[in-house]
């Protein structure tokens, strides 16, 4: 039998650190039931790790053309006339 907590993502004592930082608040825990929670949320606390980052959104699309729209200002002699053409 392979044992979990070095198979996969943390390891030993990486595990019990994370064990150990979980309180529970409801005072009828038994045992059991708080060993169950903690590998869930431990197991899932590892596979949030591995899985793929998110790719950041693209920009919206109204956002990327509205820099072509406008041509930056002209400034110096007769920057009027070429400003209409």
């Amino acid at each position: 039998m392979v044992d979990d907590s070095t198979a996969g993502g943390a390891g030993a004592d990486e595990a019990d650190a994370r064990a150990d930082a979980i309180r529970f608040v409801t005072r009828d825990v038994s045992d059991e039931e708080a060993a169950a929670v903690t590998a869930v949320l431990l197991a899932t606390l590892d596979e949030a790790a591995t899985s793929a980052p998110v790719a950041d959104p693209a920009r919206n699309a109204w956002v990327q053309s509205a820099r072509a729209l406008r041509t930056p200002f002209a400034v110096g002699p007769g920057a009027w006339r070429r400003a209409g053409r």
